[in-house]
């Protein structure tokens, strides 16, 4: 169950002028406020101009009264109200079902977005009372929202003449025990568990959702990427047990997985074709079912999840090939670039590998069909499958050392940047005579910056007698194959590209 885990009272709440009140709370999660004596009444802004955000035309026009919440994790810079824009939902919504009455394409496009959320989602609450009489007391009944939970380190509360008395946030996830731990030496080592444990909290509402405020949805590239970290935080035997059921119902009669747990027509354009998600993410369900095991010993949840998984890599088998080359991979790779069609490594700092991606995570469910074969005593299905990841594994290394630079890249890459080996020495799939010098090789890439990245948003702020002196002290270097442009010597992505 879905359940608030903690009370967290704000650390600073600061007049923002026009009956406008900003909650600080310290960091961000997931849920709602809570007013233990309610709310004050509402004021009326003067002229009736509410503050950005916080008007509600339906009202205003029936002279109902109301107070507004908005939440957001970040603040604008130049006026210190909540950035909307970052915290706000995606609004891929095209208007809902095509009707008879609308010419065609009449509601292409036309997002659904309510009033006064000024062309975004807004995260948003309204407390309203729908009279035009309204006692004094009818707004200290309030408590807090029902319908929907938020992802927020602020929150602005409008229009009253004093912030609420007794306000607190509640942080909602689904109600399963923390049990893992870290602590080191190191306050930076410290904080970024602590960071990445609270996103992880911020997720796990009923599903394990990519982000808890726009999309919220269980993506299985998700999945793949931090479903160790999760399991290591917190007991997910029962969250991820009904995270692959949600799939094997989701799953198509062809034995397509989809992208997500609960289909949504989502990036289906990306997968090899006939309902199947993008490889990577469609591929969750069976991963996802051997480090459950892996974790948590459940021989039942393997019994009951073969039939689907043994389905899902007999489509692969039938319809990889010819899925991939309609998505203009060619067999030798002689015309591919690194980003086909695919999700890859969709937020890489280098260059994608949505081959390899696509081919890796074909061969990583034939593994997993191995291991759950092996663990269930059948032998015949174990040989079969590990023979099908060695075959597929061959494929992968014959392309990806084809050019003899032993970069482990792909056969017409120009530069030796891309994630061929990070991935394939990671999933073993660089051949046990060839992974020490790939390895070597992988440490003497020249490094290089991604256009949004923080290294690069600094530089452009550096001054021209700034460049020179950090230029001087050995602090910066050109890089040769970015046309001598300036980089920091100890940028991280400094061989690992890592973010």
């Amino acid at each position: 169950p879905i359940l608030p885990m903690e009370r967290i009272a704000p650390d600073e709440i600061h007049d923002l002028g026009s009956g406008r009140w900003l909650l600080d709370f310290g960091r961000a999660f997931s849920g709602m406020l809570h007013f233990d004596k309610g709310l004050p009444q509402p004021i009326i802004p003067h002229n009736n101009i509410y503050p950005r955000a916080h008007g509600f035309g339906d009202a205003s026009e029936k002279r109902w009264s109301f107070i507004t919440v908005v939440y957001g994790e970040s603040l604008e810079m130049t006026t210190g109200d909540i950035n909307r824009v970052l915290v706000a939902g995606m609004g891929l919504h095209d208007g809902g079902p095509r009707h008879n009455s609308e010419p065609e394409g009449a509601q292409d496009n036309a997002f659904c977005f309510p009033d006064d959320h000024d062309g975004i989602l807004t995260q948003k609450d309204i407390y309203v009372y729908t009279s035009e009489s309204i006692t004094n007391d009818m707004f200290s009944r309030a408590r807090q929202s029902h319908f929907t939970t938020h992802a927020f380190r602020f929150a602005e509360i409008c229009c009253t003449s004093e912030p609420p008395t007794n306000v607190h946030a509640l942080m909602y996830r689904t109600a399963m025990q923390e049990w893992g731990t870290f602590d080191s030496s190191s306050v930076l080592l410290n904080g970024g568990y602590e960071l990445v444990k609270n996103s992880m909290r911020s997720n796990l509402l009923s599903v394990q959702s990519d982000c808890p405020h726009r999309e919220k949805l269980p993506y299985g590239g998700d999945l793949i990427a931090n479903s160790p970290s999760a399991m290591h935080m917190f007991d997910m035997s029962a969250f991820y047990k009904k995270t692959i059921r949600d799939w094997m119902d989701a799953q198509w009669d062809n034995g397509a997985y989809t992208e997500t747990s609960v289909w949504q027509d989502l990036n289906d354009y990306a997968g090899i074709g006939k309902g199947a998600g993008e490889t990577v993410w469609a591929t969750a369900p069976p991963v996802l079912t051997v480090r459950h095991m892996q974790h948590y010993d459940d021989l039942d949840l393997l019994k009951e999840s073969i039939g689907s998984h043994t389905r899902w890599l007999e489509f692969l088998n039938k319809e990889f090939d010819s899925g991939m080359i309609k998505k203009g991979y060619d067999k030798k790779l002689k015309t591919y670039r690194g980003d086909g069609s695919g999700l890859g490594d969709w937020l890489a700092l280098p260059v994608k590998d949505t081959y390899l991606t696509h081919t890796g995570f074909y061969m990583a469910s034939s593994r997993c069909i191995a291991y759950i074969s092996n663990k269930l005593g059948n032998a015949k299905m174990r040989k079969k499958s590990v023979l099908l990841a060695e075959l597929i594994r061959n494929r992968i290394s014959s392309l990806y050392l084809w050019n003899g630079r032993d970069t482990f890249t792909y056969p017409m890459a120009r530069y030796p940047s891309t994630p061929g080996p990070e991935m394939s020495l990671f999933a073993r799939i660089v051949p046990g005579e060839k992974r020490c010098v790939v390895f070597e090789n992988w440490f003497k890439r020249e490094g290089s910056i991604w256009p949004g990245d923080e290294e690069k948003r600094f530089m452009d702020e550096l001054s021209a007698e700034d460049t020179q002196f950090l230029f001087d002290r050995g602090e910066l270097k050109k890089a040769k194959r970015k046309g001598n442009r300036l980089t920091m010597t100890w940028s991280m992505w400094e061989g690992f590209h890592e973010g």
